[in-house]
C-alpha cells in the first residue's frame, strides 16, 4: 500500500489524537502517505481528505477531541452504502483504511470489509462496551474524572448534610460508573445492567442515615440506568441521527424521588461531556499508541476485517464479525465489587 487513510467517527474520547498521531508517524517512516478524512463519514463523501503532515501531529498526544474531527453518521446502515463510502476511498486513491470508534464504528467497519475494502479497527470509546477487547481508548480517563467527581462532591455532602448523585455516561453498560464507584468508593452505584427499585434505593439510603446515623451518602448512576418499574427513564426525550433516544437526566430524576420519599437534601451532578474532553491520562495514551501501531502493521500485511484489542498486556486481532452489533457489559463478579467495597 502507498496511501491508507484514518478516520474518527462517533463520540469523541480522550487518547483519539494519540491513535491519530501514531499512524501517520508510522507513515512518515515508511513512506506512506497517510490521509486524514476530515468530519468523518461525511466529510469522505464531500471529499474532505489530505495528506497528514508532521506540523498536523506535533503535540496532539496530550489533546483531547480528535484533529479530524468526528460525527456520528448513518453511513454504511443502509444497502448500497458500502459502494458509496468505497467509490469516495477510491476517489481519494486511498488504499486501505483504519476506523477510530466505537460500537456503530466497528459495525461500520464490518461492513466494508466484507464488501471487500480492507480495513483495520481501533477501539475508541469512554463507555468501553466493546466486546473483544479487555479496554478502549478514552475509558480510564473518562473513569478517572468520575472518581474526582466523587472525591470532590463528598466534601460537599458532608458539609451540607446532603444525598450527592453523579450521573455518569454508560448507555448500555455501566463500566465507568462501577470503575468510579469501587475507586470513589460511592455508597451505591446504579447502571443498565443490574435491576433495582426506588423501595430499595430509599430503604438502602433510610438504613445508611436513620440507623448507622451517617449524615451524608454518595450515590453514582449511569446514564441509561432504569429502575425496574420505569419510573426512572432516561429514555423519554429525543432522539439522535441514529434514531437512539438522547440520555441524560436520570441523576435528577433520582434526586427528587430521594427528596420526596425521605426528606433527605438531595442534589444531582451531570458529568456529560467533560468524561470526553478531558485531557487524556498516560494509560490512555499509551493504549492509543499500542492499538493504532498494531493496527497499522495488520493493515500493511495485508490483514482486514478485525479489530486491534488488548487482551490482558498482549495485544490480538479480533475478527469484525465478533463484534458488530454487540455489546459489553459489566460482569456480575465486578458489579460485586462496587457492592461491597464502595
Amino acid at each position: 500500500m502507498k496511501r491508507i487513510g484514518v478516520i474518527t467517527s462517533g463520540g469523541d474520547a480522550p487518547g483519539t489524537n494519540a491513535c491519530v498521531r501514531t499512524i501517520a508517524r508510522r507513515g512518515f517512516a515508511e513512506g506512506i502517505e497517510v490521509h486524514g478524512i476530515f468530519d468523518s463519514w461525511d466529510g469522505l463523501l464531500s471529499g474532505n481528505v489530505r495528506a497528514l503532515t508532521r506540523q498536523d501531529v506535533a503535540g496532539i498526544v496530550q489533546r483531547a477531541g480528535t484533529i479530524l474531527r468526528s460525527a456520528r453518521s448513518t453511513l454504511l446502515t443502509k444497502p448500497g452504502d458500502a459502494q458509496l463510502a468505497i467509490a469516495a476511498l477510491a476517489k481519494a486513491g486511498i488504499e486501505g483504511l483504519i476506523i477510530v470508534g466505537g460500537n456503530g464504528s466497528q459495525s461500520g467497519a464490518h461492513v466494508l470489509a466484507q464488501a471487500g475494502f480492507p480495513v483495520i479497527g481501533v477501539p475508541k470509546t469512554i463507555d468501553n462496551d466493546l466486546v473483544g477487547t479487555d479496554f478502549s481508548v478514552g475509558f480510564f480517563t473518562a473513569a478517572e474524572v468520575a472518581t474526582n467527581a466523587l472525591d470532590n462532591l463528598r466534601a460537599t455532602a458532608e458539609a451540607h448534610s446532603r444525598v450527592m448523585i453523579v450521573e455518569s455516561m454508560g448507555r448500555d453498560a455501566g463500566w465507568i460508573a462501577v470503575e468510579a464507584g469501587i475507586a470513589g468508593g460511592a455508597d451505591l452505584v446504579l447502571i443498565p445492567e443490574h435491576e433495582f427499585t426506588l423501595d430499595g434505593i430509599c430503604e438502602r439510603l433510610r438504613v445508611r442515615h436513620d440507623v448507622h446515623k451517617r449524615n451524608y451518602s454518595i450515590v453514582i448512576i449511569a446514564e441509561g440506568a432504569m429502575d425496574t418499574h420505569k419510573k426512572l427513564d432516561p429514555r423519554r426525550g429525543t432522539k439522535d441521527v441514529n434514531a437512539r433516544p438522547r440520555l441524560g437526566g436520570v441523576g435528577t430524576m433520582l434526586a427528587l424521588e430521594i427528596e420526596r420519599r425521605l426528606g433527605y437534601n438531595a442534589r444531582c451532578t451531570t458529568l456529560g461531556y467533560l468524561q470526553r474532553c478531558a485531557t487524556p491520562i498516560a494509560v490512555d495514551r499509551v493504549l492509543a499508541t499500542r492499538l493504532s501501531d498494531f493496527a497499522y502493521d495488520l493493515l500493511k500485511e495485508g490483514k482486514s476485517g478485525v479489530m486491534a484489542a488488548l487482551a490482558g498486556r498482549e495485544l490480538e486481532a479480533v475478527p469484525l464479525a465478533q463484534i458488530a452489533g454487540k455489546t459489553k457489559r459489566v460482569t456480575d463478579d465486578y458489579f460485586r465489587l462496587a457492592e461491597i467495597f464502595g
